[in-house]
């Protein structure tokens, strides 16, 4: 039996990893940063070429010398690439994060209001979608857009590099706002709408699918064997979820990298006014015949990092961070400094507020705050953003979390997780899972190739250790009264205000 390999397409880096079913255990991990690009304010491009060569890299990397047994994909949400007849690029991969078309949002809700937009698609629009993207390409394109034969999602492309196949799964269909999750099919509705055809998008199947093999081409770029089985993987945050042991209901799996997921698995689809006004999203898990409740919200790692950025200065991309000084200067203050507090809306509200339009604030700030205060604000903000919406989760689902489960490379940081422990009153289980999407995609390699029978199969066949990180009760009380009195009224103070900004900056717009 040899190694079952995982890609994740990360926000900011390319990683693979090489499991070994034998041992239960990542025997090997290659990173590659994810190149990107910035041709205007706000604008954020993935070249396909240098994205490709980086993925070739980290596969030559984790699978070389080693006996392979199958691959799978993990890969963010919500970006897409346009394929002429030839099968060439006609545009850049546009990041999710991208807010060029932010723009097109109101002309599609005026077509699909909330709810209606929810009951088919199990999700609310904002700008990151696959479809508001391929609408400003339409626009702005034309006439590229007029010679679009296929629509990929990001690891769509990359599974048709490896493979000559074109393919993708539920739970990334699902992430370009065009997929029926009753039928788990395209809707022709909202493909009707958006000006494209059923056959310019891949077909959709199961994650843990086998949907092709590598071929002698891609073989000589990527040093893995031709004919290697290629699995369908998913969205990133349900790869890491199902890695960590999110396969049935009752635990939630709280997914912190660049952005951050809460997922909690369902046993069917829920839909609704309630859900759809709060942003929460219900769609297909990468386990047939499971769906997932996900909340999220666009930067969290990603807002951790913008901080410490600019506390210290750093602005060299490859430099490491300083976050172990930063949080010990943080933790001085724990506990006795009630600020300064922040309204973590770097890239709008995520859930359950479902405000793109909101902001970024710190508030309470006085002379003697240092940089230890804004950064431990940063944390305290993010941890009552995730206690907010599981609050909000558990009620609209009835469903009680019984089990906090943190994933994802923010986890590095002790003390986002000691205080989302804190500020929650909940033990949260950390398990030690190296790159967890990414593992969770080389768990489902081993479904569709054959090595597992079944999804608990794949999963019994992990060995690691877990850490619970317990609730300190000297600060429990602490964190309720800040959550209760100064948080929850934070959004709603600060709303009219930065919608103001947004209407001067334009960002309210729509367009012709």
């Amino acid at each position: 039996m040899g190694v079952l390999i995982g890609l994740d397409l990360g926000t900011t880096t390319i990683k693979a990893v090489a499991y070994d079913p034998k041992k239960g255990q990542t025997v090997r991990i290659a990173l590659r940063l994810t190149p990107v690009e910035h041709p205007r304010p706000e604008w954020s491009e993935f070249p396909p070429e240098p994205f490709w060569k980086a993925v070739a890299a980290c596969l030559r990397e984790a699978a070389g010398g080693l006996a392979v047994d199958g691959l799978a994909i993990s890969s963010m949400g919500e970006v897409g690439i346009p394929l002429d007849a030839r099968n060439r690029p006609l545009y850049p991969l546009v990041a999710w994060y991208d807010r060029r078309a932010a723009a097109h949002v109101n002309g599609w809700e005026a077509l699909f209001p909330p709810e209606t937009q929810h009951a088919i698609s199990g999700q609310r629009v904002n700008p990151s979608f696959g479809v508001i993207k391929w609408l400003w390409f339409s626009r702005n394109e034309p006439e590229l857009a007029k010679r679009t034969a296929r629509w990929l999602s990001l690891p769509d492309y990359i599974l048709w590099l490896l493979t000559g196949v074109q393919r993708t799964d539920y739970s990334i269909a699902s992430r370009t706002l065009l997929f029926d999750q009753r039928g788990r099919r395209w809707s022709p509705e909202l493909l009707a709408a958006a000006g494209l055809r059923e056959e310019q998008m891949p077909p959709a199947e199961p994650g843990g699918t086998l949907a092709g093999r590598v071929t002698p081409a891609a073989a000589l770029e990527t040093g893995l064997p031709a004919g290697l089985p290629c699995v369908l993987g998913g969205h990133d945050h349900l790869c890491a979820a199902f890695a960590a042991g999110a396969a049935q209901p009752g635990a939630m799996i709280d997914s912190t990298g660049t952005a951050e997921a809460l997922v909690m698995v369902l046993p069917e689809f829920f839909t609704g006014e309630a859900f759809a006004q709060h942003s929460f999203a219900c769609y297909a898990h990468v386990l047939a015949d499971r769906y997932v409740l996900k909340g999220g919200i666009g930067a969290a790692g990603g807002a951790l990092e913008w901080l410490a950025r600019r506390l210290t200065d750093c602005t060299d991309p490859i430099t490491e961070l300083p976050y172990e000084q930063l949080e010990k200067e943080a933790e001085a203050g724990i506990g006795r400094e009630a600020g300064p507090l922040w309204l973590p809306h770097l890239n709008g509200s995520g859930s359950p507020e479902a405000d793109r339009f909101s902001r970024a604030a710190m508030v309470g700030a006085c002379l003697h705050h240092r940089r230890g205060d804004m950064f431990r604000g940063m944390i305290e903000s993010l941890a009552f953003w995730t206690r907010r919406n599981m609050e909000e989760m558990q009620t609209l689902t009835g469903q009680r979390v019984d089990r906090l489960i943190a994933a994802g490379g923010a986890t590095r940081l002790k003390l986002l997780v000691q205080l989302k422990a804190d500020a929650l009153n909940l033990p949260v289980e950390l398990p030690e899972l190296p790159e967890s999407a990414a593992l969770g995609a080389a768990l489902l390699a081993g479904v569709g190739s054959g090595v597992f029978a079944s999804p608990q199969a794949a999963l019994d066949s992990l060995q690691y250790e877990s850490r619970v990180i317990v609730p300190a009760p000297v600060r429990v009380g602490w964190y309720d009264r800040l959550y209760k009195n100064a948080y929850l009224p934070l959004y709603g103070a600060l709303k009219d205000v930065h919608h103001a900004i947004a209407e001067q900056a334009g960002e309210k717009g729509i367009p012709d």
